[in-house]
């Protein structure tokens, strides 16, 4: 099934961050593959959804834990009955009342008077099929989180970036079987569909390209830890595309942000959650290509009580952590 779409943009100078700013989001909930809003969904279409049954289709290995995935989505996921399932099993669906998580994206082409780039980003994706004038399928997205690559598996996304006609052939599978991503676990994604959940339930769309802030809920780290996966410390070189691992410094996160802080592995992470059913405060961040989204979550809930975007960055940054802490400190 081709979920990975192109969008070429035209530009007139080599100035790409000052004239372009894409709206993808780390978590949305609406229609748009990628423009400057989240996407209207009508009526009809989220009524239609609502009655439908939802079909999550993992990662090949992740079928080797699939109760904890099973566990994660139940915890959140309300606004359909759903079901795991594996990518051959689509076809046995009835496409009127089926909807699907599935991995897509997209492709932005970045053209200007010298140069044409191009950039992948990866999404897990909620849709419908819908036949057109023509009889054929065609999806009707409601919501999809961003994916974080590491550098291998970007690079071999890059590869069929160019081609219009083998890039989604080749990209869709190779996610399914090969790709490895950072912000890919069942105590993430639980955070993530918990947005798209709330949103869909109370039919509010919703794109972190604007700031999101629940100052209540932040005033809590002034005093509890917040816990930052390592990854963010994985440093992507834009030029070669390759990644280079650093040292977790206390120093400079203390420096940065002096509340209780810790930097633990996505496993540790995991664990800890496991291990506090009260409900520990996780970061989230996520590198989609060009594009860099932090989160600030609760293992209980699901509940995103912070969300920034920021354009043009290819890594996490002290400064990221020191707009964290700005906005614990005035909550």
């Amino acid at each position: 099934m081709k979920s990975i779409k192109k969008v070429v943009i035209t530009l007139a100078t080599i100035s790409l961050g000052a004239l372009y700013t894409p709206a993808k989001a780390q978590v949305q909930v609406g229609s748009s593959t990628a423009s400057p809003g989240a996407g209207k969904i009508s009526k009809e279409a989220m009524a239609k959804l609502k009655q439908s049954t939802t079909y999550f289709i993992l990662q090949e290995r992740d079928y080797q834990q699939q109760q904890a995935f099973q566990d994660a989505i139940a915890k959140v996921w309300t606004v359909t009955p759903f079901k795991i399932i594996r990518k051959e099993e689509m076809r046995n669906m009835d496409v009127r009342k089926s909807s699907f998580f599935f991995f897509g994206g997209f492709v932005t082409v970045r053209r200007s008077q010298s140069t044409t780039t191009y950039h992948t980003h990866l999404s897990y994706d909620l849709f419908m099929l819908e036949a057109n004038k023509k009889g054929n399928l065609e999806q009707q997205l409601f919501g999809k989180f961003m994916l974080h690559l590491d550098s291998d598996s970007y690079r071999q996304t890059m590869r069929f970036a160019t081609n219009n006609k083998s890039f989604s052939q080749k990209i869709t599978p190779y996610m399914y079987q090969e790709a490895q991503m950072q912000n890919w676990t069942p105590l993430m994604v639980s955070g993530y569909l918990k947005v798209i959940n709330d949103g869909l339930q109370q039919e509010i769309l919703h794109s972190s390209f604007e700031e999101h802030i629940n100052k209540g809920a932040l005033k809590q780290l002034q005093s509890e830890t917040l816990y930052i996966p390592n990854y963010v410390n994985t440093k992507f070189n834009m030029f070669t595309m390759d990644e280079k691992d650093t040292d977790d410094d206390t120093e400079d996160l203390k420096s940065a942000y002096p509340y209780p802080a810790k930097y633990v592995t996505t496993d540790e992470l995991s664990t800890l959650a496991a291990q506090h059913p009260e409900g520990i405060w996780y970061l989230s961040y996520v590198k989609s290509s060009t594009d860099k989204y932090v989160g600030i979550f609760n293992s209980k809930t699901g509940e995103m009580i912070m969300s920034f975007y920021v354009p043009m960055s290819y890594n996490f940054k002290m400064k990221d952590l020191k707009r964290v802490a700005s906005k614990v400190k005035s909550s």
